[in-house]
């Protein structure tokens, strides 16, 4: 385990109140290769149904191109 100096400590303690402002961030840590790690918060936004969108699209265009070498 990686043992914080004083120094660390109040980089990390400094790291925080400015993390403080930004409500998408984890709190600051120090792994073992002390490494500050500050982490994004894993937002769950609303799926949507981008697929379905996508798949009508190619749809679209195979139906159009099978038409065009009909003609």
């Amino acid at each position: 385990m990686y043992i914080l100096t004083e120094i660390e400590k109040s980089l990390i303690k400094k790291i925080d109140e400015i993390l403080s402002d930004f409500k998408d961030f984890e709190q600051p840590y120090v792994n073992n290769d002390g490494d500050i790690i500050i982490r994004k918060k894993k937002v769950t936004m609303k799926k949507l149904n981008n697929s379905s969108i996508l798949t009508n699209i190619f749809r679209e265009i195979i139906k159009n191109d099978l038409k065009k070498n009909r003609v």
